[in-house]
C-alpha cells in the first residue's frame, strides 16, 4: 500500500474552480511536475477527467490558475506578516518569502512552467505583472522605511533587486551546488546593504 504523505492542504467543495486549484497543489506536491497529468488532479479532488477539463480546458491552464491562486494567497499573507515587522525584519522575511525554498519549491516551480509556455491572454498576463509589482512596490515601501530615498529611488531600486532575485532564483532551482537558498537571500541581502548604507 502506497503511503501518501500528510500536506498542508486542505480541500473544500463549495468553489468547484478554487477545489480543483487545491488538488492542483496536492498533486503537484505528490507526484511532481513531469509525471502530473490532469488525471492526478482529478482523482485528488474526487472529479472526472472530464470534469477538471470543463473548468479549465487544458493541463495548462489548470497551471496558470494554480499559480494565480497561489500568488494571491501568498500577497495577502506576506502583507499582513510584513506588516507586523520593524523594517529590518521585514527586508529580510520579503527576501524569503520571495526567493525559492530549494529546487523542488512548488510556488517557483509553477511560474517556471508558466514562463516555458506562457499563457496567451493579456488579462492572465497583466495579473501575473500585478504579482510583481506588488513585490516591488512592497519592498519600495520598507526601503523608504529605511533610508532617505525618494519614491522614485525606491522604486529603482526595488525592481532592480526583485529582477536580481529572479536570476538567484533561477540557480537555486536547477539546484547548482553551493547556490542554495541560504546563498541566494545573503547574495541579495549583501547587495542591498551596499546600496542602502
Amino acid at each position: 500500500m502506497r503511503m501518501v504523505r500528510e500536506s498542508k492542504i486542505t480541500l473544500e467543495r463549495p468553489d468547484m474552480r478554487a477545489h480543483v486549484l487545491k488538488a492542483a497543489l496536492l498533486a503537484i506536491e505528490e507526484v511532481g511536475f513531469t509525471q502530473l497529468r490532469v488525471k492526478d488532479i482529478a482523482d485528488r479532488a474526487g472529479m472526472s477527467t472530464s470534469h477538471v477539463l470543463y473548468y479549465f480546458g487544458s493541463r495548462d491552464r489548470i497551471l496558470v490558475s494554480t499559480l494565480l491562486m497561489s500568488e494571491a494567497d501568498l500577497d495577502e499573507r506576506r502583507g499582513a506578516e510584513l506588516a507586523r515587522l520593524d523594517a529590518r525584519a521585514a527586508l529580510d522575511r520579503l527576501v524569503e518569502l520571495y526567493l525559492p525554498q530549494g529546487p523542488q519549491d512548488v510556488r517557483w516551480r509553477l511560474w517556471a512552467q508558466v514562463i516555458a509556455r506562457p499563457p496567451d491572454d493579456e488579462e492572465t498576463l497583466l495579473r501575473l505583472d500585478g504579482f510583481f509589482r506588488s513585490w516591488a512596490a512592497e519592498l519600495a515601501a520598507i526601503v523608504r522605511r529605511l533610508s532617505d530615498l525618494g519614491a522614485e529611488a525606491a522604486e529603482d531600486f526595488a525592481v532592480r533587486h526583485c529582477r536580481l532575485m529572479d536570476g538567484l532564483s533561477g540557480d537555486v532551482l536547477l539546484g547548482i551546488p553551493g547556490h542554495d537558498a541560504l546563498w541566494a537571500k545573503e547574495t541579495v541581502l549583501a547587495s542591498m546593504r551596499r546600496e542602502l548604507a
